[in-house]
């Protein structure tokens, strides 16, 4: 359908002009202030609607025309009768103009009662009731088709009312088969921006103006319509634009018709209307713009009246509602309710319209299918120049997805991702709710610091993918130890931390320590291995043992330590001895890192002598530290701490390497070659290559492997995989000696044993020590002799004190044994003297 004036030329108006015809109300005039048999026998069709675009009457002339009945056109009827081709292009322009309420002119076919379609042109003018309100628009339609199919009637008509030129809108030119003008009206003059004086034969190839295509871009004239229409003899019509002589530019559409004298082939001239459209060109490349910003944004769009019953919606209004436009016209936004909000809601957001022409946020609605989603909305209302409200434009967006993203991320940002407990950041806001309800209250508070035991050697050995399965079992059953009031925190690692809230007292926290540990006992099953683990757990009270956040939480972190320093899979209360100890703890570490380049070690060497010939048969390297401030500190206060701060790896390598060096220097003095042995911490087979150490160690110092035996720990069997396994493979066949150190207090089976390259058993003090009294001991010191013989094993009795204890390890056929019995461990200096004899005295070997 043509959208305007602009479809169409004066020429082939004024033929209908020569018939007189009633005018119609002007714009601002009430349509009833006439009297309908004036407008039942107009020669022209007219039609009236009101605001809702719905048409309410058709005057005799127009339904003799359509031959259908007043009641079929009403409303929508009238359509039905428009061509196909049409419809979309005069609906949509007929739609358009009652948004803006501005006059339009359109051309398009309409059905005649013969069945015939005849193309009128429809010209709409907007009215407006006494009180200046819009009421509606009224039309008159005109049958032009004779016009369009008979261009030379129309000119001749023209000329017979070339007097009515000079009253025209229209501009109208008139040239010669050059292109010469032959005459114009006002009109044109003004359009063109020329004078009269330069349109006096101005020939259209002179440079006057600057012809532009629809594009903008320069036109030769000849390309113009009016020189095409005397060129092919057929009347051309189309867009043209000027650059004139006072800089600006305008639009124009024209329609040119060749005029012919006696030859029918050959122009003589051509008539040219024009009509200034640049304003509407704007105009219309604007609605054109809004119009696809309308239909292509990818946020949904209403527009309803003033009593808020829909007129328009676009295509992402149906993507996220689910209703068609179909379903949408007519109705109102209150199809979309999903009753998630109440009646306060709703007049709070009208009041802001009402007041402020605005509302802005987010809402929840309901899809056709039923879904709920939340919705981001804005509504705005849109004013006349009275300030009267006429329209309301409501835009908005599904945003289930973004309000998605924004829990997830305030969630991680509050949770640990791995077990989905609460983490630093909320285990602080958390605790520091609590306090402040514990002082306003006068109650207590508790607070748990808990630390996986052997949590490291799992992880590092079975890998971090079992590691991180086992935390979130751990995770699963803290859960089930705890109130919902309280609150679990992951700190990292294999860190934990609970809250406890309104405590009666340490018998409360400790119950919660006990149910954990408890809970704990049963192994966890990851991917079908049974892995054991249990918690060393601090407590902290509020308000005994601190008053702020910070202050519960590091005391009860010590504590914590001090649960794992009385042996693990237990609990401890903070006292300030704790904390005294954390400090002295915190300068043993710092002293600890500098030892080594301080100098500050040494190694004692304790012989092993075999029970029946009381001749030595090797030595063990035992560390010792010496500090400038601390003076001599005890192995078991300063290797835990070695090993938990990974210290023990360069320590470890350092006395290895002196002990090797040692030994060759004693083979060196002329002493009969003993082996010398080294513990080896689990640490070093996890973060070192043994072998390349062990190695590098016997090539620096000379000595031959067979004179190196290695020490290792029953944990570190027990717990390894295939690279240790390995590992003690490349060393044995290096030539070292292999014995496992305190056999008996740990998972002592003949699996392993077999499995590994051990050459000795080294039971462990313990046993011996109370061997004369317990009688369990004396049976394990004898299962583990009589294992060793039957493995061809040879086993030490460690921590030998007394002569009883050495007359019943021989009794039991124990090989060798070390001790104070027989020696404490001394500087490889004071060994010295009793090497070169290499037997110990006799008394010792005799029963006393």
């Amino acid at each position: 359908m043509l959208s305007s004036v602009d479809d169409f030329s004066h020429d082939k108006r004024t033929r209908h002009a020569a018939v007189p015809t009633p005018s119609i109300p002007e714009e601002g005039q009430d349509i009833w202030d006439f009297p309908l048999s004036l407008f039942e026998r107009f020669p022209t069709l007219i039609w009236r609607a009101g605001t809702d675009a719905k048409c309410s009457y058709f005057n005799q002339t127009w339904l003799e025309f359509t031959g259908r009945s007043l009641a079929q056109e009403m409303g929508d009827g009238w359509t039905c009768g428009v061509h196909p081709e049409d419809f979309d292009r005069c609906v949509s322009t007929y739609l358009e103009h009652f948004a803006v309420r501005t006059p339009f002119e359109m051309e398009y076919r309409l059905r005649r009662s013969d069945g015939q379609y005849r193309w009128i042109i429809d010209t709409g003018r907007p009215v407006f009731d006494k009180a200046g309100e819009f009421a509606g628009y009224i039309g008159s339609c005109l049958d032009i088709t004779d016009r369009r199919n008979t261009e030379a009637e129309l000119r001749e008509r023209e000329n017979r009312l070339s007097t009515l030129l000079a009253s025209m809108g229209e501009g109208v030119i008139m040239r010669d088969a050059k292109g010469v003008l032959l005459l114009c009206n006002a009109s044109a003059e003004q359009i063109l921006g020329l004078s009269a004086a330069e349109m006096t034969g101005w020939d259209v190839h002179g440079d006057l103006l600057t012809y532009l295509n629809e594009d903008g871009e320069p036109l030769e004239p000849t390309q113009i319509p009016a020189m095409q229409a005397v060129t092919t003899g057929q009347p051309r019509a189309g867009l043209l634009g000027l650059d004139r002589r006072d800089g600006t530019r305008r639009w124009l559409w024209t329609n040119s018709v060749p005029l012919f004298d006696d030859d029918p082939s050959t122009p003589c001239g051509v008539v040219t209307t024009i009509a200034d459209v640049t304003t509407r060109r704007q105009d219309e490349e604007q609605l054109r713009l809004a119009l696809t910003v309308f239909r292509n944004s990818v946020e949904a769009i209403i527009v309803t009246d003033a009593e808020e019953r829909i007129l328009s919606v676009n295509r992402a209004f149906t993507e996220v509602t689910g209703y068609s436009p179909e379903e949408a016209l007519g109705n109102t936004p209150r199809m979309l309710r999903s009753g998630h909000h109440d009646k306060s809601f709703y007049d709070a957001m009208w009041s802001d319209i009402k007041t402020l022409g605005f509302w802005q946020g987010e809402i929840h609605d309901r899809r056709k299918d039923g879904t709920l989603y939340p919705s981001a909305l804005s509504i705005s209302a849109v004013r006349n120049t009275l300030e009267r409200t006429t329209h309301y434009v409501a835009v908005f967006s599904d945003i289930t997805e973004r309000k998605a993203s924004e829990a997830r991320i305030a969630y991680l940002a509050q949770h640990d991702p791995l077990t989905g407990l609460p983490n630093r950041t909320l285990l602080q806001d958390r605790l520091d709710q609590a306090l402040a309800h514990a002082v306003r209250h006068g109650s207590r508070i508790a607070v748990l610091f808990l630390d996986l035991d052997r949590f490291k050697t799992i992880n590092d050995s079975l890998g971090h993918m079992t590691g991180d399965r086992l935390l979130q079992g751990v995770a699963l059953r803290l859960s089930e130890c705890t109130r919902e009031t309280d609150t679990i925190s992951r700190q990292g690692g294999d860190e934990f931390l609970i809250v406890l809230t309104d405590v009666d007292g340490p018998d409360d926290a400790a119950r919660v320590a006990e149910k954990i540990l408890d809970r704990l006992g049963p192994p966890f099953d990851i991917d079908g291995q049974l892995l054991a683990t249990s918690f060393s757990i601090g407590i902290a009270l509020f308000p005994d043992d601190g008053k702020c956040a910070e202050s519960l939480m590091k005391n009860a972190d010590t504590a914590m330590y001090h649960a794992k320093e009385s042996g693990r899979n237990t609990y401890r209360f903070f006292d300030e001895v704790m904390n005294i100890n954390a400090l002295e703890r915190l300068q043993l570490e710092n002293a600890l890192r500098q030892a080594l380049d301080n100098q500050e070690f040494c190694l004692y060497y304790q012989p092993q002598v075999n029970l029946a010939s009381g001749r030595i048969i090797g030595v063990e390297a035992l560390l010792r530290w010496f500090n400038g401030a601390l003076g001599g500190v005890p192995p078991s206060s300063f290797i835990p701490l070695a090993e938990e701060c990974g210290l023990i790896v360069p320590i470890g390598r350092w006395v290895l390497h002196q002990a090797c060096r040692q030994a060759k220097a004693w083979q060196a003095q002329g002493y009969a070659p003993i082996p010398v042995a080294v513990n080896l911490s689990a640490m070093q087979f996890r973060r070192a290559d043994m072998v390349a150490t062990v190695r590098e160690a016997l090539e620096a110092s000379g000595l031959s492997p067979q004179w190196l035996e290695l020490e290792l720990t029953e944990s570190l069997l027990m717990q390894s995989g295939a690279q240790v396994e390995n590992t003690l493979a490349e060393l044995k066949a290096l030539g070292v000696r292999m014995s496992i150190d305190d056999f008996g207090t740990g998972y002592s089976s003949l699996a392993y044993l077999k499995r590994f390259p051990v050459d000795c058993l080294k039971i462990d003090r313990s046993f011996v020590n109370d061997l004369i009294d317990d009688p369990d001991d004396a049976a394990i010191v004898r299962a583990v002799i009589q294992l060793g013989r039957s493995l061809r094993l040879d086993v030490i009795a460690e921590g030998t004190e007394t002569h009883e204890q050495l007359d019943v390890l021989r009794a039991e056929g124990c090989v060798a044994a070390q001790g104070y019995v027989f020696s404490p461990p001394l500087p490889a200096e004071a060994l010295g003297d009793i090497l070169r004899v290499g037997v110990l005295p006799g008394s010792l070997i005799i029963s006393g």
